[in-house]
């Protein structure tokens, strides 16, 4: 295997898949393990054992990065910043989902170069589908051992309904306004709830429109998806209207952030969101 991105895909996959049993294995038992970590969020058997699986699928690649998952040590930026590539992984993308047992979680596997993702695999346990991205990739999706297609957003035209994506865990008051907002210029609105990075794959592949995100998450939340959304040819935009970036300061909560689907829609006059 040579480090060109592209042909680590298949193995990415593999692990990807690999880890989604290992959560499954927990999902259905009585006993899920639920603790409460430092920063208050939730961790099951199943986070730690998909990180287990997947770090170690990592390290058996011939291509050696960093790994920083949610489920390890984070090492500090000065460390961190010098990392040219790395490993960013969610092992269990949508805990409170797991928990709630719903289907809507993920494994997020990213590989992040010079601070953007160049390929990210999504990979949904409950429905054995997998995602896989990047800018200059092209984004696809299998299904179980299916054939792999190519997925593209959907065109938008101010004659279809919107249809806007949300979080089915968190939701803030900010969101709730800018919501809002755009409903006064398409009054043919459809909102929907939906967990994990489960939202913006939908999105990739011409599911829905858009997904504003204001409220935290995480980087390791967001690598992996980004790669998906960019290589089926949508926008991954912080505040600012810029492509977003990992790995830039100590912290690892992301700003707010906004996922399109067609790229040509002047979304901007509407974001960032005005209070």
């Amino acid at each position: 295997m040579s480090s060109d991105p592209e042909s680590l895909i298949p193995e990415l996959v593999h692990i990807a898949r690999a880890a989604g049993k290992g959560i499954l294995a927990v999902y259905h038992q009585d006993d899920i393990g639920v603790q409460t970590k430092a920063d208050t969020t939730p961790v099951t058997k199943a986070d730690l054992a998909a990180n287990r699986i997947i770090v170690n699928g990592l390290k058996a690649l011939p291509v050696k990065y960093p790994v920083l998952s949610e489920e390890s040590d984070h090492p500090p930026w000065q460390e961190r910043k010098n990392w040219p590539r790395y490993w960013l992984i969610d092992p269990l993308d949508g805990t409170k989902e797991f928990i709630n047992r719903n289907g809507e979680f993920s494994v997020n596997i990213a590989l992040i170069e010079n601070n953007y993702p160049l390929l990210g695999i999504v990979h949904i346990p409950a429905t054995d589908t997998t995602y896989w991205g990047g800018k200059s990739l092209g984004a696809w999706k299998q299904a179980k051992d299916g054939i792999a297609h190519g997925i593209r957003p959907r065109k938008f035209t101010p004659e279809k309904e919107i249809i806007v994506l949300g979080s089915r865990s968190y939701g803030t008051e900010q969101a709730t306004h800018y919501l809002n907002s755009l409903k006064t210029v398409y009054p043919d609105f459809i909102s929907r709830k939906v967990g994990s990075a489960l939202k913006s794959c939908l999105i990739a592949e011409g599911q829905a429109d858009i997904y504003p995100r204001l409220g935290p998450t995480s980087e390791w939340d967001t690598g992996a998806v980004q790669g998906v959304v960019e290589g089926a040819g949508g926008l991954f935009l912080n505040p600012d209207g810029q492509r977003f970036s990992y790995n830039l300061k100590e912290s690892l909560i992301n700003p707010d952030f906004l996922v399109l689907g067609d790229k040509t829609i002047q979304w901007d006059n509407f974001w960032p969101p005005r209070s």
